[in-house]
């Protein structure tokens, strides 16, 4: 690498990392402390096995994997996440169960959504699961 080239390359840095004032502009817009409580609300048990959330800004499903838990009937699942690109920006949650079949095990996929929201730090979300999609 020549002189001229490695002063180019440094200068070219140098000025992106002086426009760069926000954690945002380095993609780290995080928004922070987000609880999701899920409700079943279902008369049969139900298996949670992933948690996603829309972004708007990149027309994409995040995934927030999590480990399957089943659900009673009237009973809650409750996580805690912080989420990716997100931070003052709208977002939906969709999380993804499964229901028992005709032979006990859980197979029938659907999907639960949240409604559409702006997501902000510390914010506590509930999803009454029923409507399955």
């Amino acid at each position: 690498m020549t002189i001229k080239t490695f002063v180019k390359a440094a200068l070219t840095a140098a000025a992106f990392a002086a426009s760069a004032t926000a954690a945002s502009a380095w993609g780290f817009d995080i928004c922070e402390d987000v609880t999701v409580i899920f409700t079943n609300l279902s008369d049969e048990p139900v298996e949670l096995y992933d948690i996603d959330y829309y972004d708007y800004g990149q027309s994409m499903w995040r995934s927030e994997p999590i480990t399957n838990s089943t659900v009673l009937p009237n009973g809650t699942y409750e996580m805690n996440r912080n989420l990716e690109d997100v931070e003052d920006a709208d977002t939906r949650i969709r999380i993804q169960v499964r229901m028992l079949d005709e032979n006990g095990r859980f197979t029938e996929r659907y999907y639960v959504d949240s409604d559409r929201f702006t997501c902000t730090h510390g914010q506590t979300i509930e999803i009454d699961g029923m409507d399955w999609e």
